[in-house]
């Protein structure tokens, strides 16, 4: 993806268009993931989390708003762009952030994508040379692009809470599991090491990770 441009996830059948929307986003520099249908969208969604949900209804020959509560029920901040018809008679409030009517120029649906620029940015923890995308789970580190499980970026973000500082298995463990039992934190271990395999140089002599052997971890970013 282009510097500052941000992820969109375009839900448009390309079957019923002579011109679509991912070709145009594509070209200007959006790193656009393509699906035909809202269940297509929401099995993505899981896996990958765009910055931007753009659902072009018309091509689906609906009206979205089917589609466009199933996200918005699973992914409550997530924003979606809905379009349809010039004609299209939506008479009640539509959970989409914003509401585009065909006919209307690639541009204009480019302007309204960067009104929410600024979300990409409030997901981004940044420690030294380590970068992480609490919405996409995404790591770089150096020159190494990783793309994580859920947990272990939510592991990852809590260690970057705390550079250069020792903290406990029985912390890691609370504070990721969200459990009180720390009994038997080996699968902290596990996922410590699925860590170092995705961002280290050399997960068997690790820099970024490091075992304060009888106590827990530090990241040393």
């Amino acid at each position: 993806m282009k510097a500052n441009e941000l992820s969109v996830l375009l839900i448009e059948s390309k079957h019923r268009l002579k011109n679509t929307f991912a070709s145009d986003l594509a070209n200007k520099g959006f790193d656009v993931a393509h699906v035909e249908s809202g269940s297509s969208a929401l099995e993505l969604i899981q896996n990958a989390m765009p910055d931007v949900v753009v659902l072009n209804a018309m091509s689906l020959r609906t009206n979205g708003l089917r589609i466009t509560h199933w996200i918005r029920s699973a992914y409550p901040d997530l924003p979606i762009i809905l379009i349809i018809a010039e004609d299209e008679a939506i008479n009640n409030a539509t959970q989409a952030n914003i509401l585009l009517r065909l006919p209307f120029t690639t541009q204009k649906l480019i302007n309204r994508l960067r009104l929410f620029g600024n979300v990409t940015h409030k997901h981004i923890v940044k420690k030294g040379s380590l970068e992480l995308n609490t919405q996409t789970y995404v790591a770089h580190y150096n020159d190494k692009e990783a793309h994580l499980t859920p947990r272990c970026s939510d592991l990852l973000r809590v260690m970057m809470e705390k550079p250069g500082k020792i903290l406990s298995r029985e912390e890691l463990f609370s504070r990721v599991w969200e459990t009180d039992y720390t009994g038997d934190t080996r699968t902290l271990d596990v996922h410590i090491s699925w860590l170092r395999t995705a961002l280290e140089e050399n997960p068997r002599q690790p820099e970024l990770i490091q075992t304060i052997r009888g106590v827990g971890y530090r990241l040393n970013p």
